[in-house]
């Protein structure tokens, strides 16, 4: 009877040991896996531009030990300005804002392009070149085309009136300092967009 307890107390041991070590690695693997709220950019933007409440929103994700470098929904990062460029879709991460006002680089501001002078792959996120053409027409001088500005962040492109040949409204994110001559330059003649390509 001795032998027969033994064994059995043996057997309860040998199953207590088991049932606690599947626990035990059930409760790591959820502890690893828990998913928490961060901070995701919405639409791309430039370096130097001020976040409102439409840039961002928030994705559920599991980052373990990297969690500390993105800013979890529990932050409030609308109104901090950005170091980098952002793309749409990537976590925000802390090292990617500022508060300092002087990193407030980049203003946005929007033109009538004809459709003629945009190329149909420009996409929102791109950085462009603008080009001043001037029109034979008025002038009967020829004029070459004039380099206004390079590093234009595109910001929106609404393509609704570029049928039959009207015009694309195009949202850029410029420097301050090149604002006054793009919309100069918007004054006459025409603007060309050219893509960054390289």
């Amino acid at each position: 009877m001795a032998v027969k307890k033994k064994s059995q107390t043996r057997l309860y041991l040998s199953i207590a040991l088991c049932l606690g070590a599947l626990l035990a690695s059930f409760l790591m693997t959820r502890a690893a896996n828990t998913h928490e709220s961060y901070w995701v950019v919405l639409r791309p933007m430039a370096a130097g531009t001020q976040i409102g409440a439409n840039d961002l929103g928030y994705r559920s994700v599991a980052l373990g030990a990297a969690a500390k470098n993105y800013l979890a929904a529990s932050t409030n990062p609308i109104g901090s300005i950005t170091r980098r460029r952002l793309v749409a879709g990537e976590l925000l991460q802390g090292s990617s804002l500022t508060d300092d006002a002087r990193a407030l680089t980049h203003q946005e501001i929007s033109l009538s392009i004809r459709a003629v002078d945009i190329p149909i792959e420009v996409a929102v996120g791109e950085l462009i070149s603008l080009y001043q053409l001037h029109d034979v027409r008025e002038s009967k001088i020829t004029i070459a085309p004039e380099f206004i500005v390079s590093g234009a962040f595109v910001t929106s492109i609404d393509r609704k009136g570029s049928n039959f040949g009207g015009e694309v409204a195009l949202g850029l994110a410029l420097d301050r300092v090149d604002i006054a001559t793009v919309l100069s330059a918007s004054t006459s003649g025409r603007l060309v967009v050219v893509r960054a390509r390289g």
